[in-house]
């Protein structure tokens, strides 16, 4: 579809801007307090179920399946995160 494409690169740009926002608020904290790691990603956490039902209530969208969607996206960007440091912390072969 052609109209599709600008759109999308629309919404992969506002959650890009809402992400190093929120990426921003956690470092700062972190830095700032003695906050523990886990407990800022408990927190980080909690917020994004109560935005993910807030919305499901306000777009008339089922509750369990906006969670389990939200659920699928947190696995899969961990997963992508952790595959990425692991690639950053690995020596290059060759310069090991």
């Amino acid at each position: 579809m052609e109209g599709e494409e600008p759109e999308r690169h629309e919404a992969e740009d506002q959650v890009r801007t809402a992400l190093d926002a929120i990426q921003g608020t956690v470092l700062r904290l972190l830095q700032e307090r003695d906050t523990h790691p886990q407990l800022m990603v408990l927190a980080a956490t909690m917020a994004a179920g109560q935005l993910a039902a807030a919305t499901a209530l306000a777009s008339g969208q089922d509750l369990e399946e906006t969670l389990g969607e939200l659920a699928k996206v947190m696995v899969q960007a961990g997963r992508d995160h952790h595959d990425m440091l692991q690639a950053e912390l690995l020596p290059v072969a060759g310069n090991a």
